[in-house]
């Protein structure tokens, strides 16, 4: 898959013949979550609906500066879409596939539901053939509640203020993820952390990752990494490192070694082990730095001979030079 073809497929949903969206709210319960329809006033509606489909046009469609990669292979690059090719998918992102799948749930209540147990809005756009499914996070600051303080709205009809009497949603174009074809598509990683299921995910894989570099002999101590996996961030940077690393279990251990004393960037970043054929990685600053240099994240141009730091490195696909034109 690449950027071109999803937004190929996201095209050719939001252009679809039919084309409307329905909104759901996700929320939390004694049981778990559940999913409830959300009747909205038709003009409303209608105004929400091109809101949305706007803020798909634009955050993928119209972006040609925008990557797509793998989740497993994230690297904090601004611009970017992440395919999730995790095994386990947290519970909030698999509401995605419900809505999709059925249309059989109840409508919200006033009188039985409350705003305050809202998780996240989901919002289904597409007609019976093909659809995309979006998800918005709901934070506290986006719902105003009428108890919470004292509130003046202007009274209807009048240049008068009146204390607010009812609770008030605010909805912003922005979402975090969205399915389509079977797939889940991250765009903002910084809120998918957030969610319980998806530390376990990037966790179990991150052990892996562990095991990986135990195997490769190169570090003397790898217990400093198994300590710190319950930082999601590190995990997440350890999957990415271990998983898709270009270094690790490619290039020798001794020219592995030997970069790292010779590299401007990392020369007495590092301690060794006593032969100097292993890293004694014992504070975070070196561990950080292993896992960039697993990215190979130490670079330097072959045009101007500057050093860099770079964590976003796509491939280039090379040609083969024209003939010379007679």
């Amino acid at each position: 898959m690449t950027i071109e073809n999803l937004k190929a497929e996201v095209s050719s949903v939001i252009s679809s013949d039919g084309c409307s969206a329905e909104f759901y709210f996700l929320l939390s319960g004694e049981d778990g979550m559940i999913i409830k329809s959300v009747d909205i006033h038709e003009d409303d509606h209608d105004e929400l609906e091109v809101l949305f489909v706007d803020a798909v046009s634009n955050n993928v469609l119209l972006n040609d500066e925008l990557s797509l990669i793998d989740l497993s292979s994230a690297d904090d690059r601004k611009n970017a879409i992440y395919k999730y090719d995790l095994e386990e998918v947290p519970e909030e992102l698999t509401h995605l596939k419900s809505i999709i799948k059925s249309e059989e749930f109840d409508s919200f209540s006033f009188a039985n539901d409350s705003l305050a147990n809202l998780e996240g809005i989901l919002i289904l756009i597409g007609n019976q053939d093909e659809q995309v499914a979006l998800y918005k996070h709901q934070y506290p600051i986006t719902l105003l509640k009428k108890d919470s303080g004292f509130n003046l709205m202007k009274s209807r009809g009048a240049n008068r203020f009146q204390k607010l009497d009812r609770d008030v949603l605010k909805v912003n174009s922005k979402f975090e993820f969205f399915k389509i074809n079977g797939t889940y598509y991250i765009l903002d990683i910084k809120t998918l952390e957030k969610f319980f299921g998806f530390h376990d995910a990037v966790k179990n894989v991150a052990e892996q990752g562990v095991e990986s570099i135990e195997e490769s002999n190169l570090v003397v101590n790898c217990d400093v990494f198994s300590a710190r996996l319950d930082d999601i961030s590190f995990s997440r940077k350890l999957v990415r490192s271990a998983k898709n690393s270009p270094v690790l279990g490619v290039i020798p251990n001794s020219h592995i070694i030997n970069f790292s004393q010779n590299h401007p960037a990392l020369r007495g970043r590092f301690k060794y082990s006593d032969d100097g054929s292993q890293l004694n990685l014992k504070t975070k600053k070196s561990q950080n730095l292993f896992l960039k240099l697993l990215n190979d994240d130490f670079l330097q141009s072959e045009l101007t001979r500057i050093y860099y730091d770079s964590m976003a490195k796509d491939s280039v696909e090379t040609e083969e030079p024209e003939g010379e034109v007679a």
